[in-house]
């Protein structure tokens, strides 16, 4: 009700607030934060980000106590320690920072810390965080200098101020990372504990490691238009350029993201992100992604996905181009590769060399193994396969061979037949197998026509010899039932064949009569005949 009438929403851990309480509570004149901490108890403090109001655990409350304050130089010195404002404990790792300066740091085990903050003859003020507590803001006054505001606008001493915003979505997915285990330092990752998705923006930063950089352990905290890492560099996200052997980014990245070695980001991408190994995505993409080894996104890839080794996407709106390339949901576009995957719906085209596969084909499927659960596309390849689609097992006789099984697979629109057949003659022997594509027209509900091609081996007798039978064939289908009808029809022949001398107790097809010669000797065309049932 509180979402509906302020137009916001809530976000929060729902593991911390049971949903299916029953709850008694009248409410009239007051303010959201009034209205939730008479719900929540007062364990919670509230954070407002774009649309949404963040509640964040913080039953307790910090307090923090000065030791020493030293002011010289335009440099505050501050030191003291933190404690819990009810007991009195003195707090480890809370984290004490400057939001105007970016100056931090961490308290140790006996709660004790110290910072330098730049203050420019202003007042300096600490923010103290930490898990399960509520945020505190102290501020030291400095000297005062009094002066006319209407002649000092825009004055650079104002222009330190960087306001904070918060991370709606989850900022945690790159530190619980395998990479960020290995890369991000312990107190990167307290700061993260303690302020969440607390933000703000810089125009530069420079990185060694992770770990040394200029904007120290915050660096995990700060947006940068500029990020330059000389081995490795660990952002809230950048909005310009950035450039580095491995780049890490908790949150988006925006424009341009190049990585020697890789680039792993726990927001969204969108421009271009290029890196020699692989880039590793927890959102969406937008844009051009290239990379050396792979690109893995988990979210929607909406652009262009370029890699050696393999793509993947949760969803795929656009061109994917690897070895693999592997869409988890919906795909509409291209992919090309060897490999193909679509687990979901897929419009679009899959062109690949070897295989490909989509769950519900809407598309066009261009391999030489084509696969899929159910299809309304089409699938032109040396064998395709639809699980839910058109499967027909036909016996037939033509002029030809006695007795042929046929198997049909695909859809209504364009079937594979895998053929095998053989005389039943013992004195003329005649052994075939092939494959072909093949049609269905529906006329009536109990009448079809089927026009199929199909390429046949004939074995002779002498197994050195290449004879080709092609065969294209028009017959009608007339159901008797749900599974079993008959078909008959005509057929065109063309017969190649290098075998000169017919092999005793076989068959010889060109010595057949109603055979006309072409104007090559290897070749021969006729008219011919099947008749058959189709079981199922």
């Amino acid at each position: 009700m509180m979402e509906d009438r302020g137009k916001f929403n809530f976000s929060y851990n729902s593991n911390l607030i049971p949903k299916d309480s029953l709850v008694t509570m009248h409410v009239a004149n007051e303010t959201v934060k009034g209205a939730l901490d008479k719900l929540l108890s007062n364990r919670f403090e509230y954070r407002e980000a774009e649309n949404f109001v963040i509640l964040r655990y913080a039953p307790s409350q910090l307090s923090l106590v000065t030791e020493k304050f030293l002011n010289e130089n335009q440099e505050s010195n501050i030191s003291g320690y933190i404690v819990n404002e009810h007991s009195g404990q003195k707090l480890a790792n809370a984290s004490v920072y400057s939001k105007r300066t970016l100056e931090s740091a961490i308290t140790d085990a006996s709660g004790h810390f110290e910072i330098k903050v730049k203050n420019e003859n202003q007042p300096v003020t600490l923010t103290v965080s930490k898990e399960n507590y509520k945020d505190t803001t102290i501020t030291f006054l400095s000297d005062v200098k009094v002066y006319d505001e209407s002649k000092n606008r825009g004055n650079s001493n104002n222009k330190g101020n960087k306001p904070f915003r918060y991370l709606i979505n989850d900022s945690s997915k790159l530190e619980n990372s395998a990479l960020g285990r290995l890369f991000i330092s312990s107190k990167q990752k307290i700061q993260s504990i303690n302020l969440g998705g607390l933000i703000t923006q810089a125009p530069f930063q420079a990185s060694l490691v992770p770990g040394l950089s200029t904007h120290g352990s915050l660096s995990g905290h700060v947006v940068n238009s500029v990020s330059l890492n000389l081995v490795g560099g660990y952002n809230a996200g950048v909005n310009g350029f950035e450039l580095g052997i491995f780049n890490l980014d908790r949150s988006d990245v925006r424009s341009f993201q190049l990585g020697v070695a890789f680039n792993t980001v726990g927001g969204s991408v969108s421009g271009i992100q290029i890196a020699g190994g692989f880039n590793s995505i927890y959102t969406n993409v937008s844009g051009i992604q290239i990379g050396g080894g792979f690109n893995y996104v988990q979210g929607n890839a909406s652009g262009l996905q370029l890699a050696l080794g393999f793509n993947r996407a949760d969803k795929l709106n656009g061109v994917q181009a690897a070895a693999m390339n592997i869409a988890a949901g919906n795909a509409s576009g291209i992919q090309f590769g060897e490999l193909n995957i679509a687990n979901k719906k897929f419009s679009g085209i899959q062109m690949g060399g070897l295989f490909n596969y989509a769950q519900n084909l809407r598309g066009i499927q261009l391999g030489f193994i084509n696969a899929s659960d159910t299809s309304s596309g089409l699938s032109i390849g040396f064998l395709n396969f639809v699980k839910t689609g058109y499967h027909k097992l036909v016996v037939n006789t033509n002029e030809t061979v006695d007795a042929n099984v046929l198997y049909k697979t695909g859809t209504r629109w364009l079937y594979n037949i895998v053929v095998a057949g053989a005389n039943l003659s013992g004195k003329k022997k005649l052994y075939e197998a092939g494959i072909g594509y093949g049609n269905e027209l529906s006329i009536f509900n109990f009448l079809s026509f089927n026009t199929e091609l199909t390429s046949r081996y004939l074995y002779q007798g002498n197994g050195r010899y290449l004879n080709l039978l092609y065969r294209l064939d028009g017959g009608f289908n007339f159901k008797l039932g749900h599974t079993l009808s008959i078909m008959a029809g005509p057929s065109l022949n063309l017969y190649y064949n290098q075998q000169k001398n017919a092999v005793n107790g076989y068959a010889f097809v060109i010595d057949e009569p109603n055979h006309h010669s072409s104007g090559n000797q290897n070749y021969s065309r006729w008219i011919g005949w099947t008749i058959g049932i189709t079981i199922f």
